[in-house]
């Protein structure tokens, strides 16, 4: 096909360009005309007045007839032909009628010697050739009609998913935007999920994550009972009671305070109890959305846990933000003081389920740290430590492993559920 159509629009403007204003020209308005030859068409030599008058009237002497003929018509270059005789490669010299040589070519030049351009391309000429391009335009649309209109719908189409991805992107971040500016100003949930887990640690139960909407509390938790009044098992490990619900009297006995931070909102809000961490979490994915989780939990620690100390070893990219005014600086990981585990605890090896333990301080780890920082911090932040530490990345051995999304949803395979972060 590709071939029909070059042979087709080569037809064409060769037939047009054959024979310059042949096609609207009038033949007395027709003159001959010889285009003065490089020295390359010219077998190396310069072309002269008596060379053309001998190809094409076949006497060298009849030169003279042409310099009459052109004896100062003004040239395209802007140059004109002299007494002298010298022409220049490219000049339209005009020739007698009787010129038949292989230079001779039919044309109308510009008979206004006082200025102007000689030309071949007469305005008909070119009206010739513009009705040529648009027939072999034409003619190849007819030709590859499908194969455009693939290309078109096509094109259309990543036009239409690359708009569709740009609103979805700009939809999560305002979302995510929103559930930041809730979260500032939400005091109630924060209330009930405290208020549910100091209610079942009354009732020797410990949740380690809490969900609150406006209808249910849902709590994710450890026990060896079944649940009283209001709480109700959907399973072994997920208890739900009535957000309006009273809670229950606290009836004595040692219980740990919890540590609540919000994780994200997908459905109610999501709050975990760091008091349940004992170890390191790791937030791997994507750095901005980590960050940003980073900042929320750091933000509700200020807010809801002012009394925990809060140590920082920052990265390259400096300190992760949010930290509280009162953060301790280190310069690095082996500055992390590594404490002996509680009485009671088993040998350092991370456990499949901790006990909850009264918090010491938080570490926060802007960058990955190398293999022997790594094995420090895990000795530093063992269980029945009281210290616990966050790590922006991925860490083998971590306690609780997160995965942020470039969407801006935080993976919690601990408790398999997906929440939305809130941005900063």
């Amino acid at each position: 096909m590709i071939r029909r159509a070059v042979m087709l629009l080569t037809a064409i403007l060769a037939a047009v360009l054959a024979e310059p204003g042949v096609a609207s020209a009038a033949p007395d308005d027709l003159v001959k005309v010889a285009i003065v030859r490089t020295s390359e068409q010219n077998g190396g030599r310069a072309d002269s007045l008596p060379q053309i008058a001998q190809r094409n009237l076949g006497d060298r002497a009849r030169a003279t007839e042409i310099l009459d003929l052109n004896r100062a018509r003004p040239q395209r270059d802007g140059g004109a032909l002299t007494d002298s005789g010298e022409v220049r490669p490219g000049w339209i010299l005009l020739l007698p009628d009787d010129a038949e040589g292989p230079d001779v070519q039919l044309g109308r030049v510009n008979s206004d010697t006082t200025g102007g351009n000689d030309s071949l391309l007469t305005g008909q000429v070119v009206a010739a050739v513009a009705g040529a391009v648009i027939l072999a335009l034409l003619s190849l649309l007819v030709i590859f009609r499908r194969r455009i209109g693939r290309g078109v719908r096509d094109r259309y189409r990543a036009y239409r998913d690359n708009a569709r991805w740009h609103q979805q992107i700009q939809e999560r971040m305002r979302a995510r935007a929103e559930l930041a500016a809730e979260f500032a100003a939400d005091q109630r949930r924060p209330a009930l999920a405290r208020q549910a887990s100091v209610e079942l640690a009354a009732d020797t139960v410990e949740a380690y994550a809490l969900r609150v909407d406006e209808r249910t509390v849902t709590a994710w938790v450890t026990a060896d009972h079944q649940p009283r009044q209001p709480w109700h098992a959907e399973t072994d490990v997920v208890w739900t009671r009535p957000a309006t619900a009273t809670a229950s009297p606290l009836t004595g006995g040692d219980f740990v305070a919890p540590c609540l931070v919000r994780v994200g909102g997908e459905d109610g809000t999501l709050f975990v109890d760091l008091t349940w961490l004992d170890g390191v979490l790791a937030i791997r994915g994507s750095a901005g959305v980590a960050i940003d989780v980073v900042a929320n939990l750091l933000a509700d620690l200020t807010r809801f846990r002012p009394d925990l100390p809060v140590l920082s070893v920052p990265g390259l990219g400096g300190e992760p933000p949010g930290l509280p005014r009162n953060a301790v600086r280190l310069r690095s990981v082996g500055e992390l003081r590594v404490a002996a585990p509680a009485p009671g605890t088993d040998d350092g090896m991370v456990r499949l389920a901790a006990r909850r333990r009264s918090l010491t301080s938080l570490a926060v780890i802007a960058e990955m740290p190398s293999p022997e920082e790594a094995e420090h911090l895990l000795a530093a932040c063992g269980p029945g430590t009281g210290q616990i530490a966050i790590v922006l990345g991925d860490l083998p051995g971590a306690r609780w492993r997160w995965n942020a999304e470039a969407d801006g949803k935080v993976r919690l395979p601990e408790i398999g559920l997906t929440v939305t972060a809130p941005s900063r």
